[in-house]
């Protein structure tokens, strides 16, 4: 029913709470923008969140809404700036990973615990990797950056709770990873001395 309308007048009916108006915006940009988005990302599931992202943003920014150029442009910019912000924190991702291998090489006991070292903080980043887009993303703010869980839930526009929640069930997840790597190397040195 819309479908026939400007970008321009979809608009103004957004910034009037016109929820068909906004549907038809995300049916005319939706799938161009998320194939967009997935040729610069990696994986479907990601882009998929960026989509919807750009879509809540742009509902939650109606009413205060200024188009500088065409409604087409605004969305293709605010994807880029989300998959900008998405290689940031990958980009901080690996940092960390370089920076916690670089610690443990400049204070080796050993060249078996420098080894070992080295070992678990790669299972462990791995590990942390394989965590849910999101609760990673909370992880590495709270562990990494050392933000609060209220300045995380600023940031990320979550309620406090979510996010300690996400980062009590992250840590869940990477004791379990721990522990079975311990059982792993316990087992596999027992069978080196029995050999």
């Amino acid at each position: 029913m819309l479908s026939s309308y400007s970008d321009n007048e979809l608009v103004s009916l957004i910034k009037n709470d016109n929820y068909a108006a906004f549907t038809t915006i995300y049916e005319r940009y939706g799938k161009p923008l998320y194939l967009f988005i997935r040729s610069k990302l990696d994986g479907g599931e990601i882009s998929k969140d960026v989509l919807q992202d750009l879509f809540v943003s742009l509902w939650e920014k109606r009413q205060t809404l200024v188009l500088e150029d065409s409604l087409k442009a605004y969305l293709y910019r605010a994807a880029r700036y989300k998959i900008i912000d998405i290689y940031r924190k990958h980009a901080t991702y690996r940092k960390y990973l370089h920076q916690l291998i670089e610690h443990f090489d400049e204070k080796p006991h050993s060249v078996m615990d420098t080894v070992e070292n080295k070992s678990r903080t790669q299972d462990l980043f791995e590990a942390i990797n394989h965590l849910p887009d999101r609760m990673k993303e909370i992880f590495m703010l709270s562990r990494f950056e050392h933000l609060s869980t209220e300045q995380i839930s600023t940031h990320l526009g979550l309620s406090q709770q979510t996010v300690k929640n996400q980062i009590s069930e992250a840590l869940k997840i990477l004791r379990t990873v721990y522990v079975k790597l311990k059982l792993i190397l316990l087992i596999l040195s027992f069978s080196f001395l029995c050999l």
